[in-house]
């Protein structure tokens, strides 16, 4: 089974910079890195109540085993760790997305 991963985006393409806000980032990257693939999708719900939940809902749904972002609420916290989803934390803003599948797929 392929392990996808979920990049918050700040911007349309993969040379935009991480995007530190989980539930409220403006776009999504999902990286598979055995194929070196990905696709980006806009966060529907970035301006709803509850954004980081719902989010987590429709990166469930895609078949996302790990997160990668810049922080999260402690309510998406317990949620990933209910639905055995990796969250990793970089507090690197001014790292951009390409950089991130580069670690992640040397």
């Amino acid at each position: 089974m392929e392990k996808l991963f979920a990049i918050t985006c700040a911007g349309k393409n993969e040379k935009s910079f991480l995007d530190l806000r989980f539930g409220k980032c403006l776009n999504v990257v999902i990286f598979n890195p055995q194929s070196n693939q990905y696709s980006i999708i806009e966060n529907p719900f970035r301006v709803e109540d509850k954004s980081g939940v719902q989010l987590v809902g429709l990166l469930k749904e895609v078949g996302i085993k790990s997160i990668i972002t810049g922080e999260v609420g402690p309510i998406v916290n317990n949620l990933l760790a209910k639905e055995k989803i990796q969250l990793i934390l970089l507090k690197e803003d001014k790292i951009r997305v390409n950089e991130i599948m580069d670690r992640i797929n040397p």
